[in-house]
């Protein structure tokens, strides 16, 4: 079999975290370059720029960001049709990662018998609901839900990143549960570990040394719950006048967020940071003393959080999907109550109050190592794709 020696893997992706910030496009490179490491990847993105890579990874620019979705979802299907070519051994396997650039390469994976592995990062029209009203909006969601159902119809076998999200695409849309596979995300346990010198990151940071510093990194978005995060922090900074919340991310929510925290007086309490560059980010875990997802809805696997702890600090978290799973099976006490402003500023307290709850930077690290590798996830998806390939030839028998 071809796939003994490695395999010919096409990816389908959003874009490239250096290009386009998130959690789905850093989940896409570090899958990328862990499967590269053993085979050949091609991996589409939507960008005019190419980034820089090493291995058996190649990027094609498949679509401009400029255009409209219908072009760039037809954009990607050229793409892979070329580089699939006849099918004969070209591409093994297709893997896609986002629904409308994916339905066009399933469609010529499906001409010529390659097997088609999606990714759910999760409802794509659900998340749109959330963040707009009106008409315009809501065809758009009409839209997207439409593309999502003709690409999931497609696929062979789903990859998810928490039960939280298998239980959504069976129940939104109808795939059974034998075709869905939970392989939870990973953090890149090399780049993200703890400080040799934390005083010396927060100078180097401008942060003030003898505060108590707890952090948030997110889409500025109101599903990710910071609104309810500055109503609990205007409790929590009058019980710990000394801490102070640094909140990492941009998006549409930023004006709104910057009136609440004038109107509630914690100018001197709050920070944003605005986008914080990659390379900067494991700095500022390091630099911390607690992490906290306040999320309020769809929060699927929760990257951050295990970046977090791979550096070694303690998170705190809504119950809400992945971020439920990572830290029930760790320490149950980190979990706020509910995704309320209340129980969020409670939690916090308490923990503040009580230090000695807190994992410690060790037994955090230590559990990002055990269970949230970047290697890890590769070998359960690689796993997958062998089923897929072994059932096909199987199937021609």
């Amino acid at each position: 079999m071809p796939y003994n020696d490695g395999l010919n893997i096409m990816t389908t992706g959003l874009s490239w975290p250096s290009l386009q910030p998130g959690g789905l496009n850093t989940y896409f490179k570090s899958i990328c370059e862990q499967l590269s490491s053993r085979n050949r990847v091609h991996a589409l993105i939507c960008s005019q720029e190419t980034p820089q890579v090493q291995g058996q990874l190649i990027i094609h620019n498949a679509g401009d960001p400029k255009e409209s979705i219908w072009k760039r979802r037809d954009a990607f299907q050229r793409k892979a049709a070329e580089l699939m070519g006849s099918g004969s051994g070209r591409v093994d396997v297709l893997y896609s990662h986002f629904a409308p650039y994916g339905l066009g390469p399933a469609i010529e994976a499906k001409k010529r018998g390659i097997p088609v592995i999606m990714t759910f990062h999760g409802p794509w029209n659900e998340e749109m609901k959330i963040e707009g009203r009106g008409i315009k909006h809501r065809v758009k969601t009409t839209l997207a839900k439409s593309i999502e159902r003709k690409a999931y119809k497609l696929a062979d076998k789903f990859i998810v990143l928490s039960e939280t999200f298998r239980d959504i695409l069976h129940e939104l849309h109808g795939v059974p549960l034998h075709k869905i596979i939970v392989i939870p995300g990973a953090a890149n346990v090399d780049r993200f570990h703890p400080a040799t010198n934390k005083l010396a990151i927060r100078r180097a940071l401008n942060l003030p040394e003898g505060a108590t510093t707890v952090l948030t990194v997110r889409r500025l978005v109101n599903r990710m719950g910071l609104l309810q995060l500055l109503d609990a922090w205007k409790q929590v900074s009058e019980r710990f006048p000394n801490a102070i919340l640094l909140i990492g991310g941009k998006g549409p929510l930023r004006g709104e967020l910057e009136e609440k925290i004038a109107d509630y007086g914690l100018n001197n309490k709050v920070r944003l940071l605005g986008y914080i560059p990659d390379q900067d980010l494991a700095g500022y875990y390091q630099a911390a003393d607690m992490f906290v997802v306040p999320s309020q809805a769809l929060e699927g696997f929760g990257l951050i959080t295990v970046e977090a702890l791979a550096t070694g600090l303690p998170v705190m978290a809504t119950p809400i999907g992945g971020n439920r799973e990572i830290l029930q099976g760790f320490r149950p006490e980190l979990l706020f109550k509910s995704p309320s402003s209340e129980h969020i500023a409670d939690g916090i307290i308490h923990m503040l109050g009580n230090r000695k709850l807190l994992p410690s930077r060790e037994e955090c690290r230590e559990h990002a190592l055990e269970k949230y590798t970047w290697e890890h996830v590769a070998d359960e998806v690689e796993s997958v794709f062998h089923q897929a390939l072994e059932k096909d030839v199987a199937a021609g028998c």
